[in-house]
């Protein structure tokens, strides 16, 4: 029986993944004026435990629970075993510019992970996360009408973003040496709609930006001692090819519809290395640095310049006693910190961000890994100055992570 319901849950969860993945427009989860370039923003969150923990884990292994940031970790999924994890995430923005403000407020699914163990040395996994968001509005733009000196309005919606359906596969070379696999099929939709008033005659131009490509990645983790252990991951270039539908209205109802290709979006080698220290299996520290080579890419959006780009983050977390009787002494504690220097240059300002993190794992009962994970972020990007915005944002992310048993005969019937 146990088994059973552990196939059919297992058999549910893929199906629900797989009509996750049609919804292309679901990671939308932005309403930054950022996310006008390029494909948008990057996500910076991933599966439960790490949001908290300032985006840091590329040495963590997942032996309690899904690690998405390093395809190696996957090796250190207990035999029998097998995790879902599954979150949503609200955020308040205030865009700050010039003395002005507008607060925006956003709300959505965040990720769909789950992971499993093929034999003692090997593990599987399959994520489906938001790898960028889109969603902007500018409103009341106004330009001159050539050859006069009338002038006419313009609004601009932006929104949509990429998803990364993402395979990772880890295997145990020694007791010591993991290795890992990423491969990710990337796809999604961007959408523009500008709306220009000239008197009484509007005219309406529909794009619809649509993506898709392959990209694959390795890692490994190395235990120095049993208490330190030291890792590394790498993203290879990869090229996203692109068509364009666009659709021009007028206010008659008339329209013309065209379709074409756009030249592919080329995204950079990405390296980055970790570490994670257990002390006195209270405290866990997490360390990362990642460097993402976009100067040789070669690529400039509207008004800005793709640079290489530098992402630091570090994370502690406390636990009191993780086999404890009482339950206060088995919840984690967690806090954190991210500095990213922006892979945009715009008039040879970058768009910098930073963010604080603080969380807490919630156990569901004693001897299971299974949990609710809970993270507040506060940030900001970019600054007020030279024509920018200044965002400052609070982010509040919740994980549902479980943990299984897999096909284990009850002892008795």
């Amino acid at each position: 029986m146990m088994m059973n319901n552990n196939l059919t849950f297992f058999i549910i969860t893929v199906l629900l993944t797989i009509q996750y993945t049609h919804s292309q427009n679901i990671n939308s989860l932005s309403s930054s004026p950022y996310s006008l370039y390029g494909l948008g923003l990057t996500n910076e969150l991933s599966t439960g435990t790490t949001n908290a923990l300032g985006n840091a884990g590329i040495a963590m292994p997942s032996n309690t629970s899904i690690n998405n940031l390093n395809p190696a970790s996957y090796a250190a999924i207990p035999l029998n075993t097998f995790f879902f994890d599954i979150g949503i995430k609200a955020q308040r923005e205030t865009l700050t510019e010039q003395g002005s403000e507008e607060p925006r407020l956003n709300a959505n699914f965040s990720n769909l992970a789950l992971a499993f163990p093929i034999n003692k040395k090997s593990g599987l996994g399959l994520t489906l996360i938001p790898y960028t968001n889109v969603g902007y509005v500018i409103l009341d733009v106004i330009s001159n009408i050539e050859g006069s000196n009338d002038t006419y309005s313009t609004n601009i919606f932006g929104s949509g973003g990429l998803n990364d359906f993402k395979l990772n596969y880890g295997y145990s070379i020694t007791e010591k040496l993991r290795l890992g696999l990423k491969a990710s099929i990337l796809f999604g939709e961007i959408t523009e709609t500008e709306t220009s008033i000239i008197e009484n005659t509007s005219l309406t131009l529909d794009e619809s930006n649509a993506y898709f490509g392959f990209r694959f990645g390795a890692g490994f983790q190395y235990e120095i001692t049993k208490n330190f252990t030291f890792g590394g991951i790498v993203n290879l270039p990869s090229n996203l090819n692109g068509s364009q539908e666009t659709t021009v209205i007028q206010s008659d109802g008339s329209f013309l519809e065209t379709t074409d290709d756009l030249d592919d979006f080329k995204l950079p080698l990405e390296i980055g290395v970790g570490i994670h220290l257990n002390i006195r299996d209270k405290f866990a520290v997490n360390f990362d640095y990642k460097r993402n080579f976009w100067d040789a890419t070669n690529q400039s959006d509207r008004i800005g310049d793709y640079v290489d780009q530098d992402v630091i983050g570090l994370g502690l977390e406390y636990t009191a006693k993780k086999d404890g009787l009482k339950y206060w002494q088995r919840v984690q504690y967690r806090t954190g910190m991210s500095y990213d220097t922006g892979n945009l240059s715009i008039n040879d300002n970058r768009i910098r961000n930073y963010a604080f993190n603080f969380g807490i794992g919630l156990p569901f009962r004693r001897g299971s890994n299974s949990m609710l994970n809970l993270t507040y972020s506060y940030g900001q990007k970019g600054l007020v100055t030279n024509g920018l915005i200044q965002e400052n944002y609070h982010l509040l992310s919740l994980n549902l992570s479980l943990e299984g048993i897999w096909f284990i005969k009850p002892k008795f019937k």
